[in-house]
């Protein structure tokens, strides 16, 4: 039963994956063939400052909920939670964007040489701002277990924007800053959504008390929060400084693509974190985990070979010419991704046993890590030293989580197997990747594709049982 709810309540943020994806599609030829690499370097800026906002000033707070709610002994208690951290994370959110708009002509002076950017970075404020509420209210419904929530709030919100952008596009108005103004009202609904279906768990009181333990866990969790930060959104400071703008616009893009990964890989993780933390003292977790852990990374092998085997050809078929050397960069990325995933899925000990400082000494040293590979590689080796950096950096926080997730809360994760599967798959990708676009050649990435599918059975991750139990318990949740 518990497989079943993990696997069937997922489905729900793997069709908003599937609908976004559909959507990126769809608009994806339109803003490549319109803006250019040089206004994709200048997205990625964006996105970058907005991330210092989010990660550093708002959602080191919201990742305090799901310590919070899960040691909460009350209904009252936990909605104090809600209401305290919820409306705290908006004030913050509020201060800083507004901050961010009124510095928006020094930023493009500064960064882009231009001030002619200010009024897109306005507009990237208050789309950043609407996306970040509508995030931070998510949370609130995964705690809830309430996942198809997610659907119903996301999808309507999805649609607006994709329509937006379409008649935009058509109308010859689409550029970078009435990009950022779709995204804004899309984000404006789906938070207004959140809200009025989440009302009774908002209403709780303020509590200071509260207040305080958020922020204590928000300090604690900080240094990972700046390690996700640094890894995941300061491409763009690196490369823009360095010279290298229209390569910081193509490692956008195949980071839009690569991130496929990271939406269903989150589709899972935002069902099985609240359900561990939840039940974190049930004596049959473990055994539960493990196996858990063999499906997901079979799962998760699939997508990652499948990214990185038809890059070539993703990018060939939906990218304007002027991003396709984009696909270079995406199996590199897939990697890195993977690594991340596996760090953020099955490590739930610190939460579980209310031990996030650890949080802050392994994000520092992640921090570091990527600091001294990104200073040391990105100006001779541009968007590939950024990479190389955050594959070091993932990979330190992965191991570093494991060592200390596994004295809170053992579980016999059978790592080394898996690490063994893996590196065999990542031979088949390599091996493939030289391969150029062709009816031949795609056939011999998709007989790849197919070996890659029999590794999990070879290595004892799958059984065929679980195929005949995905049959007949999944399928149907997802109805």
């Amino acid at each position: 039963m518990s497989a079943k709810f993990i696997f069937g309540s997922a489905a729900a943020y793997l069709t908003m994956t599937a609908a976004e994806k559909a959507a990126s599609i769809l608009v994806f030829p339109l803003t490549t063939r319109v803006l250019t690499p040089a206004d994709y370097g200048v997205m990625l800026l964006i996105s970058n400052v907005t991330a210092i906002i989010n990660l550093l000033f708002a959602y080191s707070l919201v990742q305090s909920l799901p310590t919070l709610f899960s040691h909460a002994s009350s209904e009252s208690e936990r909605r104090a939670a809600f209401t305290t951290v919820i409306v705290s994370v908006l004030a913050v959110l509020l201060a800083f964007y507004a901050a961010m708009a009124l510095l928006s002509n020094e930023m493009s002076a500064f960064f882009l040489q231009t001030p002619a950017y200010g009024m897109a970075i306005k507009a990237g404020a208050l789309s950043f701002f609407a996306g970040a509420c509508a995030i931070s209210l998510a949370m609130v419904a995964r705690l809830l277990e309430r996942h198809t929530l997610y659907l119903a709030a996301q999808l309507p919100a999805l649609l607006l924007q994709v329509a937006i952008t379409v008649t935009l596009f058509f109308t010859g108005a689409l550029t970078v800053t009435t990009q950022y103004i779709s995204t804004a009202v899309a984000g404006l609904l789906s938070a207004t959504i959140y809200i009025v279906t989440l009302r009774h768990w908002l209403s709780g009181r303020f509590e200071t008390e509260k207040l305080a333990s958020a922020g204590r866990i928000g300090m604690q969790m900080l240094p990972w929060q700046a390690a996700m930060l640094l890894t995941m959104n300061s491409a763009a400071f690196f490369l823009t400084r360095s010279g290298h703008l229209d390569e910081a616009g193509l490692l956008l893009a195949a980071t839009s693509a690569a991130a496929l990964l990271l939406a269903v890989s989150g589709g899972f993780s935002n069902v099985w974190t609240p359900f561990v933390l939840l039940r974190k003292d049930q004596p049959d977790l473990p055994q539960m985990q493990v196996r858990i852990f063999s499906l997901y990374s079979s799962a998760l092998l699939m997508a990652a070979a499948a990214l990185g085997l038809f890059s070539h050809e993703l990018f060939f078929v939906l990218a304007g010419p002027a991003f396709r050397e984009g696909y270079r960069f995406v199996p590199a990325l897939v990697l890195a991704f993977s690594i991340l995933s596996f760090a953020d899925c099955f490590a739930q000990g610190l939460q579980a046993r209310n031990r996030t400082v650890h949080y802050a000494w392994i994000g520092l040293t992640a921090s570091a890590v990527f600091v001294i590979t990104a200073l040391g590689l990105a100006r001779g080796l541009g968007a590939w030293g950024i990479i190389t950096a955050m594959i070091a950096a993932f990979s330190v926080m992965l191991v570093l989580l494991q060592i200390v997730s596994a004295r809170l809360m053992p579980v016999a994760y059978p790592w080394t197997r898996h690490a063994l599967m893996w590196a065999v798959a990542i031979g088949v990708v390599s091996a493939a990747l030289p391969l150029d676009i062709g009816w031949g050649n795609a056939a011999i990435k998709l007989a790849g594709l197919v070996l890659i599918g029999g590794l999990p059975f070879a290595f004892g991750a799958v059984r065929w049982s679980d195929v005949l139990l995905a049959r007949t318990t999944l399928l149907p949740s997802a109805r």
